[in-house]
């Protein structure tokens, strides 16, 4: 009889510590890794950074959360971790260009190996806008001076058919000129260390990183903002950004409707420019856990507060609102698709 009682006994405490296991949080105790598709620094780094401070606390079981760059490609080599290699755990999500991800598949460039349309997507933390910068000192400091120059302005780009060299292309096409590009930097940080070098005139880029990084570089003169793609208003029409309301839009350079298509698309680089993505097989359940904690701590006044101080701008758009945009927009005409695929040769 005592026997079976121990027995009972042992059974119901096991029992007990089962249903204790089920029942913790699966976050409990993990760590979560969120991959960067660049270097540190740049305009990448610092949001996934921001991030990782916060994002644990929004997320049952407070995981640890870290932050993992992998640079190459534009983010393509991050990219295409993610969607074959990365574990479909919920334990990894990436930080990736999807304005490059979009023109790559689009252009069906060999270097792909991943499909947008079986993405996990977690959000978008920030609407961006691309701006052309040039040295103050150079020849090239401003609109007629880059039309009338004997020779080409040195233009630096991290890889070749990105989002930054798109745009370039596009200001190329308004002006009726052409850049010389030097292409294959790693990462923002060494583009910038070869413009203050002097190694190259000029760089595109997007004005947040030159409000967090380089903003002493626009106040001391070294630089000068020539053009600007523009912000999108609430009825979709692309307006000056408030904060450089003195710089042109590209479409105001050209009134050409083969260079408001290509703006169109390279402008979708800067409506999502900051979308986190989880590996396509990950489970729907985290998925959800981390779509509702990724929004939450955009929303959480402790981070708004640190991001205002390091001048982030934080603009959040939910996974559903990233997806259809992107739907919409593999709807590309052929003759877009044909010049950006030249672009890339």
């Amino acid at each position: 009889m005592q026997m079976i009682l121990a027995l009972l006994v042992g059974l119901t405490v096991l029992a007990s510590s089962l249903t204790a296991a089920e029942e913790r949080p699966f976050y409990e105790g993990k760590t979560l890794t969120i991959i960067v598709g660049y270097p540190p620094g740049g305009g990448y780094g610092p949001y996934a950074v921001l991030i990782s401070r916060y994002l644990g606390k929004h997320i049952q079981g407070n995981p640890n959360v870290v932050v993992q760059y992998m640079p190459g490609g534009g983010s393509l080599v991050a990219a295409n971790h993610l969607f074959n290699r990365a574990g479909p755990d919920g334990l990894t999500i990436g930080a990736v260009n999807m304005g490059q991800m979009f023109a790559s598949q689009v252009a069906k460039s060999d270097v792909v190996q991943y499909d947008i349309t079986q993405w996990k997507f977690i959000g978008n933390a920030s609407i961006t806008n691309d701006i052309l910068i040039m040295r103050s000192d150079s020849p090239y400091a401003s609109l007629e001076a880059l039309k009338k120059a004997k020779e080409p302005a040195r233009i630096g780009y991290l890889a070749q058919g990105d989002g930054h060299h798109m745009f370039g292309t596009v200001i190329e096409e308004a002006l009726g000129t052409r850049f010389k590009s030097v292409i294959g930097y790693l990462g923002g940080g060494a583009a910038d260390l070869a413009l203050e070098r002097g190694e190259i005139d000029g760089r595109t880029g997007n004005i947040i990183t030159y409000l967090i990084q380089r903003s002493d570089w626009i106040k001391s003169g070294l630089v000068k903002i020539l053009v600007q793609g523009g912000v999108v208003e609430e009825n979709g029409k692309t307006i000056r950004d408030p904060r450089i309301s003195n710089v042109p839009l590209v479409l105001e350079l050209s009134s050409s409707p083969r260079v408001k298509k290509l703006h169109d698309f390279t402008a979708l680089g800067n409506l999502i420019g900051k979308v986190y993505v989880a590996p396509p097989k990950t489970p729907d359940d985290r998925v959800a856990i981390l779509r509702k904690a990724f929004l939450d701590t955009l929303k959480d006044p402790a981070l708004l507060s640190e991001a205002e101080k390091l001048k982030i701008e934080i603009t959040p758009m939910g996974a559903k609102e990233v997806a259809a945009i992107l739907k919409d927009a593999l709807a590309v005409d052929p003759e877009t698709v044909e010049f950006f695929q030249r672009l890339r040769k």
